[in-house]
């Protein structure tokens, strides 16, 4: 398996213009100026599209986000959670397509070689990773945190009461975790994974740095919650590798969000206060990861989900 990792397509079209120093150092201070940017002009487009939607406009939108900050805070409701969820997604995603389009011109390639190897971005594997990644890891979520005497209730069924109020919850959450999870992806397992190949092929190593930098960059201070989370960047940069490109990546990386921001914990922008280690985590962390590495090779392995994902076209 480690060999067929190695050698996977997504890294089979680096070049020693991706190998430049003088372009990745640029890269960085430059992306990182373009994504601040970008991160600018989304956050003010989604304040704009608040402010001519919602009664009470600029004033209340800046008040949810006080309130998504405020421990002490009342309790979050559908309009809020659909904000703060616009609002990641707009910015997270103007930062990542910035970033990753600065790199891929200094380097040049072209952007969608960050997601794929294929010659077209394959929708089917995405939504093969959101299922498989659904019915397997999401039960196992939902287990142990129910198993916790203090986890709150399901989201899904205490932000609004109606039928129409949960579907749309639902809808809203799903496609909009989507494509923050793409932007997430398109950086991590796109740029960050090209990036590592083009200076070695020890698969261990790239895993590594991939798990690292995908876990630093959510800033929690928890060393557990730091494990859990290098784990599934871990696992996704495999399935990026194994099957050639970040489709699948997004749709289990997406499914994984869904499923708390669904059925495990309401979303806020407050950090997880400090707490000691879990060591019960180690455990579920190796089960994990070899699931992970198990969905990407069950659809690598088998020739009917392979050739309807389009993994032969990587």
């Amino acid at each position: 398996m480690f060999e067929d990792v190695r050698r996977s397509a997504f890294l089979d079209d680096l070049t020693p213009a991706d190998r430049r120093i003088g372009r990745v150092l640029l890269s960085l201070p430059v992306g990182a100026v373009a994504a601040a940017l970008a991160a600018v002009i989304g956050g003010v487009f989604v304040m704009a599209l608040f402010t001519g939607l919602v009664d009470g406009g600029f004033d209340q939108a800046m008040d949810l986000l006080k309130s998504l900050s405020n421990p002490k805070a009342g309790g979050l409701d559908l309009i809020t959670l659909l904000f703060v969820l616009c609002l990641v997604t707009a910015t997270n995603g103007g930062m990542a397509v910035a970033f990753a389009g600065v790199a891929a011109l200094l380097h040049e390639r072209r952007l969608r070689s960050y997601l794929t190897s294929a010659p077209a971005y394959r929708w089917r594997l995405t939504l093969l990773g959101l299922a498989l990644f659904a019915v397997t890891v999401g039960p196992l979520l939902a287990a142990s945190a129910r198993l916790d005497p203090h986890a709150p209730p399901m989201p899904i069924l205490t932000l609004t009461s109606s039928l129409d109020g949960r579907l749309v919850h639902a809808a809203g959450a799903i496609g909009l975790l989507l494509l923050a999870a793409a932007a997430e992806e398109l950086v991590f397992r796109g740029w960050l994974l090209k990036l590592t190949g083009a200076f070695t092929r020890r698969v261990w190593l790239i895993l590594l740095i991939n798990g690292v930098a995908f876990s630093t960059i959510h800033f929690d201070p928890n060393p557990d919650a730091f494990l859990v989370r290098a784990v599934l960047g871990v696992g996704l940069a495999w399935a990026t590798l194994r099957l050639g490109g970040v489709e699948f990546a997004v749709g289990a990386h997406a499914a994984n969000n869904i499923v708390i921001v669904l059925f495990l914990q309401p979303m806020t922008l407050t950090p997880e206060p400090p707490h000691p280690f879990r060591w019960e985590v180690l455990p579920i962390c190796v089960v994990m990861l070899g699931i992970y590495v198990g969905l990407a090779e069950l659809v690598a392995r088998t020739p009917r989900l392979s050739r309807w994902a389009g993994v032969a076209t990587a």
